[in-house]
């Protein structure tokens, strides 16, 4: 278990999306056939079925299933009133 979001659980969503079983969790998703839509996909499961959002920009180019377990698992563990709401940039750093 990574910080509270299980390892196995992110490296399930990455198969299931990816339609890889044998994809391991330090395999890059990219070279396993990932496209940028099914990348959306996996991060949108994640949020999803942990509850937690692992934004593409924070992985720093380590698409991997044990890189997002442990930034998802660091995600969850801060409380949710010290959060950066990185969507707020998006919208020109407007907070709705």
């Amino acid at each position: 278990m990574e910080n509270g979001i299980a390892q196995d659980q992110i490296l399930g969503i990455v198969r299931e999306v990816l339609g890889r079983p044998g994809i391991g969790p330090d395999d890059d998703v990219f070279d396993h056939g990932a496209t940028s839509l099914s990348f959306v996909r996996i991060l949108a499961q994640i949020n999803q079925r942990c509850g937690v959002r692992v934004p593409a920009a924070a992985l720093g180019g380590m698409a991997t299933a044990r890189a997002m377990a442990v930034l998802a698992g660091a995600r969850a563990d801060t409380p949710a009133d010290t959060r950066v709401d990185t969507r707020a940039a998006d919208r020109g750093g407007v907070r709705r």
